[in-house]
């Protein structure tokens, strides 16, 4: 049973569309511009006007103000299946416990480990830390260079708020005790502890140039990418979530 939903009479119909959005025409106009029979051409119009997304005019069939919204969407919908495909790698066989929201693919910077440079993913973090003024982090897994930059930033001044998983704050325990104590003695850091065990760290940095959302995803105990985006919408589902993470957490 063919489906007559505006979904899908968009992916239907997307290559007239896209022709009308360049210039009205009539049906015999639009069966030349995308190689289609008359008769397929006329169904094509005929469906996209009956979901209100072309129009009758003076110059011929044209896109309408809900048609463009559509193509919008479309494109948008397009970029994020490709990014989806772009952070496939990075994400094989890796389970998280919190659904991750297409948002984040919005506009978003890619980056995984390669041979020549194993250490790209960590030194993407390091820099959103660096530009941070308070930083929100989820910490699945203990990696040294951060923790260090961690105090170092927060000793300059920075606050922030951690929900670590409880290896990680055992790993920090033993290893820099005197850090973890400083930083929360000087009330610039607020940690607490968390049961889950994600294979990501990551951090909603609050900047000079505005909110930005860095993710690490680690296979074992070794980064293998990063994902990061300023996109408002991507901030807003990253305070979301970390909220739900920093209240179902416990006090340390």
């Amino acid at each position: 049973m063919t489906d007559l939903s505006p979904v899908a009479a968009v992916e239907r119909r997307i290559d007239v569309l896209r022709a009308l959005d360049g210039a009205p025409d009539s049906k015999v106009g639009v069966a030349a511009r995308v190689d289609v029979s008359r008769s397929t051409a006329e169904r094509a119009v005929h469906e996209l006007a009956t979901h209100g997304f072309v129009a009758s005019s003076d110059d011929g069939y044209r896109v309408t103000i809900s048609g463009r919204l559509a193509l919008d969407a479309h494109g948008q919908r397009a970029e994020r299946i490709d990014a989806a495909a772009a952070v496939a790698p990075m994400f094989d066989d890796v389970s998280l416990s919190f659904d991750l929201d297409p948002v984040v693919l919005d506009g978003a910077r890619v980056v995984e480990v390669q041979p020549h440079a194993p250490t790209r993913p960590v030194e993407c973090m390091l820099a959103l830390i660096e530009d941070a003024t308070h930083i929100s982090v989820y910490a699945g897994r203990f990696l040294s260079r951060h923790s260090h930059r961690y105090h170092d930033r927060v000793i300059d001044g920075m606050t922030g708020t951690f929900v670590a998983a409880a290896p990680v704050i055992e790993r920090q325990r033993a290893t820099r005790p005197e850090d973890m104590r400083e930083a929360i003695d000087r009330g610039h850091v607020a940690v607490r502890c968390t049961d889950r065990d994600d294979p990501v760290t990551f951090i909603l940095a609050e900047t000079p140039t505005g909110p930005e959302v860095g993710l690490v995803v680690y296979r074992d105990e070794s980064p293998r990418g990063f994902l990061g985006t300023d996109d408002p919408a991507a901030t807003r589902w990253a305070r979301s979530i970390y909220e739900r993470l920093w209240t179902a957490a416990t006090a340390v």
